[in-house]
């Protein structure tokens, strides 16, 4: 049997509580700040860009890897997220694993980019495109271990699952959001950092 988040709470009226609706709206309100602060990010990276002391610095190719990392991940997670709504509770154990051990990768990528463009010289005060580079990735980083958190959360409910299929979806559609929010987010910043 196949459900969603949507019909298995239609299908047991009050299974999903009142604090993960709670959760819920304050997710959305978190990434409603987020964005904003995102949003702050570009539009400051796309007025000090034409300032005649821009100068472009060479990113690692690691940041690709990144990206694929990231990409897996969200993969993993939706496949946990299909699983679990099979009951089929030991795949989605495992895809929560990996969905988590990708966000650990990226992290470790991150790490290794930024040690990368060190080891070449390039440091927060090189060059305004560098100084944007770290502090845009540096705070999207922050941002994915807040969601990593929330991961080992999700992570958590599923070893359970079983026992309360109600919470366990409320909670994988918590971090389904916040993973693919964040994926979307990465791809916005990697893309303005390295070809604009």
């Amino acid at each position: 049997m196949v459900m969603d988040s949507r019909s298995l709470a239609a299908s047991q009226p009050g299974a999903v509580s009142l604090r993960e609706d709670q959760l819920r709206l304050g997710l959305w309100m978190f990434l409603a700040t987020v964005t904003m602060l995102f949003a702050a990010f570009v539009s400051a990276y796309i007025v000090r860009r034409s300032g005649t002391d821009w100068r472009q610095v060479q990113l690692p190719a690691m940041l690709w890897v990144n990206t694929l990392i990231l990409a897996v991940s969200s993969v993993a997670l939706e496949a946990a997220s299909r699983s679990g709504f099979r009951l089929r509770w030991r795949q989605a154990e495992l895809a929560m694993g990996a969905a988590l051990a990708g966000g650990l990768g990226f992290l470790a990528g991150q790490f290794v980019a930024w040690r990368e463009m060190m080891a070449a010289g390039i440091y927060l005060p090189t060059s305004p495109h560098a100084s944007f580079f770290f502090v845009i990735t540096g705070a999207h980083a922050l941002h994915v271990v807040a969601a990593l958190a929330v991961l080992t959360w999700g992570a958590v409910a599923t070893r359970s699952g079983a026992t309360d299929v109600p919470a366990w979806a409320a909670r994988m559609e918590l971090c389904r959001t916040f993973w693919h929010y964040l994926g979307a987010v990465w791809l916005v910043l990697f893309a303005l950092v390295s070809l604009y």
